[in-house]
């Protein structure tokens, strides 16, 4: 079992993102992921570092960690195109990446239009899906990410992985009667606070995340999602909370890292 977060990718200073990447290794994290966007969802406005770029400059900084993408979106790129760009950086990394793909979904329609990307139907999509984890696969772990039954069942024939965003465990147990890949991962926002006067008040300044807890009682929340079948964790954890999760979270749990 591992647990991986998110990167800060929707910084002005690429930098950052590196930086990040040699923190999280610090901190003894097993991996670190990066979103596939040209622009966040919110918009154009706000910057990003590119996925593809910032794996290479990931793998550099870092020694340890496996760096995977949560999930490059196979209707941006042809399948050969995302193949040779994961197996140069499976070369440069020593084989510690992994290779999420997904087939894109109506929130990122906007940036398809916006750079001249054919988005494709849903048949064309789950289609190209296929056909990259079939090149992929054999070049690093491939994780397929997605909740719809059609992604589950690609991922339950071409992939090592599937990962799910922000479900519950009663969701996924129920969806675990399927067929499905190997191991599952799963993948949310996290509002981690000291105590229960902490958390609400953070709560009050955010959009409600996937999982809101203290350090006391997010143990138990990733439990339940262990017990429902989840293999490996990525959390964004919102805000500076990274340390928090590494010197008072990890020590807590009991399942197996």
């Amino acid at each position: 079992m591992t647990i991986s977060v998110t990167l800060p990718q929707f910084v002005q200073e690429p930098k950052t993102l590196v930086a990040g990447a040699r923190r999280a290794e610090t901190l003894r994290f097993d991996g670190v992921f990066l979103f596939d966007h040209l622009f966040p969802i919110d918009g154009p406005e706000r910057p990003i570092v590119e996925s593809t770029v910032a794996l290479g400059a990931v793998i550099a900084a870092t020694a340890r960690v496996n760096v995977g993408t949560l999930v490059l979106r196979t209707s941006m790129r042809s399948p050969e195109q995302t193949a040779a760009v994961i197996a140069s950086a499976q070369r440069l990394s020593g084989g510690r990446v992994i290779c999420g793909l997904g087939a894109g979904d109506g929130l990122s329609r906007g940036e398809f239009d916006a750079y001249g990307i054919p988005f494709g139907t849903i048949d064309e999509r789950i289609s190209g899906l296929a056909a990259t984890a079939r090149l992929v696969r054999g070049i690093a772990p491939v994780w397929i990410g997605g909740t719809s039954r059609r992604v589950q069942r690609v991922a339950a024939e071409w992939a090592d992985c599937w990962n799910v965003w922000n479900v519950g465990p009663e969701w996924l147990v129920d969806r675990r009667s399927q067929p499905t890949a190997p191991r599952i991962s799963w993948g949310g926002q996290v509002l981690l606070a000291q105590n229960e006067p902490a958390l609400q008040a953070a709560v009050e300044r955010r959009r409600s995340p996937a999982l809101a807890a203290t350090v006391e009682t997010l143990p138990g929340r990733l439990a339940e999602l262990r017990e429902a079948g989840v293999d490996d964790f990525v959390l964004a954890l919102l805000g500076d909370t990274w340390e928090l999760f590494a010197r008072e979270v990890l020590p807590r749990l009991e399942f197996e890292r």
